[in-house]
């Protein structure tokens, strides 16, 4: 084990898994950039947006699920198998022009959902105590600053070739990230290949479970809630999850562990995450649509698209760069005050922009405010579930986050669009709908509640992290 006293070790360890980490960022965000040329060639906008939704049910369903393998089976031996899938997805919709095909390519890149959880498995495995939360502000920095600037590589790459150089990239970079794991990630010493076939059932259950929940609250934003096939997957959702957690309560050993969220310092630190990805985490999108719509229409920046980018990414820059910062305030402050500390700057920052909006320089320097916030708390949650968790059980308890994250990140999505369409400005000549001020001040507002809600669950989070002991065999 490392020694706490040299930092060489802990970089050693954190470096090929921060290019792990880099590559699913990438995946997630550098597609978005070509959204327009895949319209463009695939004939509409819901063809083209299968792209992201396969990505985003895979990588769903799949965090918890092989999150839990890596416990069981060895989590630098998942990682890597992860992250051959994930490749070889990258493979495919580079090489191909046909859509069905590229879906199914999009949807094995999705595996690159489980790099996160297995990261941080690897991390509370490998790391001393006391350099845990130092390694979980490393691996964000990577994670934060890839999805930062994917946005502008993606555009580039779009600039300078077409859609299929971005998937030869990630495959590239995914290529990259098999030979670092493989090369100076230490060996595992889990195997227990009989844990999974106790309760394989249990596993599988979940996955119709996730999918089908996200599918119902996406079919909600387009269809409305009453349409057909948003109370079939409504349906299929319920009973699948009911069977789940029917079954995980009813087993010796299994092999996703609903209890888990019932430890407090787990489900609170889950709830805060709720919040935060209900509110906070939508202001991406809140200020792109912000930053370029035109003040003819009544609210807006009016920049281009391109300088609109490049609205958030300071913000973003700055709040990666203060991770480390953050881990070291948890383990000298605790995670309770400096959760709610993020909380209160996501709130300074949003109640800030109720009032000034219109200028450009005061809107940026009002989102590093709020970004700084939400980093703090998205850092401070992921420490205090990677030290709660026992540790054979790490992974799959940080990729549950995950998929909560996600599910309370579609709802918050879908929230915000509704918000935003209450009332509404005519653009001149194109008869498109825009926000109005108005409905910018309440999404604003929204976001202030939810972090509001948030501090105070805040305050039931420990004073004090202690890592959790626990059995690396289960």
């Amino acid at each position: 084990m490392d020694n706490p006293a040299a930092p060489f070790p802990i970089w050693r360890l954190v470096l090929p898994l921060m290019v792990a980490e880099v590559v699913g960022s990438l995946e997630l965000t550098m597609i978005y950039a070509a959204m327009r040329s895949l319209i463009a060639d695939f004939g509409s906008a819901s063809a083209a947006g299968w792209l992201v939704t396969s990505f985003m049910l895979s990588s769903a369903a799949g965090a918890a699920l092989f999150g839990r393998l890596g416990d069981l089976l060895g989590r630098r031996r998942v990682l890597l198998t992860v992250l051959v899938i994930s490749t070889l997805g990258s493979v495919i919709s580079a090489l191909t022009r046909d859509l069905g095909w590229l879906i199914a390519g999009r949807a094995m890149q999705g595996a690159a959902g489980a790099i996160v959880p297995l990261c941080f498995g690897i991390v509370r495995e490998h790391a001393p105590p006391e350099r845990v939360s130092y390694g979980i502000s490393l691996l964000a920095v990577a994670a934060s600053v890839a999805s930062a600037t994917g946005l502008v590589i993606g555009g580039i790459i779009i600039d300078l070739a077409d859609w299929s150089m971005i998937f030869k990239v990630t495959a590239a970079m995914g290529a990259l990230a098999v030979v670092c794991i493989a090369l100076f990630v230490a060996p595992d010493k889990a195997w227990n290949p009989g844990a999974v076939r106790d309760d394989l059932a249990g596993g599988l259950l979940f996955v119709p479970a996730a999918i089908s929940l996200l599918l119902a609250i996406d079919n909600i934003g387009k269809l409305g809630p009453a349409h057909h096939m948003t109370l079939i997957y409504i349906a299929i959702a319920a009973l699948s999850l009911g069977t789940w957690v029917w079954r995980e309560l009813s087993v010796a050993n299994p092999l996703l562990q609903v209890r888990l969220l019932a430890m407090p310092q787990i489900g609170w630190s889950n709830l805060c995450y709720v919040a935060l990805a209900l509110g906070a985490f939508q202001g991406g999108q809140i200020m792109a649509l912000f930053g370029q719509q035109s003040p003819e229409t009544g609210a807006g920046l009016g920049l281009s698209a391109t300088v609109a980018g490049f609205l958030l990414l300071p913000a973003n820059i700055i709040t990666a760069a203060c991770y480390p910062l953050v881990a070291r305030m948890v383990d000298r402050f605790g995670a309770r005050d400096v959760t709610t500390l993020g909380f209160i700057l996501i709130i300074a920052g949003f109640g800030s922009l109720i009032l000034e909006h219109t200028r450009v320089l005061p809107v940026m320097a009002l989102l590093v405010i709020q970004s700084v916030g939400l980093g703090v708390v998205y850092v401070t949650v992921q420490i205090v579930i990677v030290k709660a968790a026992p540790l054979d059980r790490v992974s799959e308890a940080t990729g549950m986050m995950a998929v909560i994250r996600s599910t309370a990140m579609a709802i918050g999505a879908q929230t915000v669009a509704t918000l935003l369409s209450a009332g509404g400005h005519h653009g001149a000549g194109a008869g498109a709908r825009f926000p109005s001020e108005r409905d910018y001040i309440v999404v604003f507002a929204f976001i202030c509640a939810t972090a509001l809600a948030g501090s105070l669950i805040a305050r039931k989070l420990p004073v004090r992290l202690a890592v959790r002991a626990g059995q690396e065999h289960p």
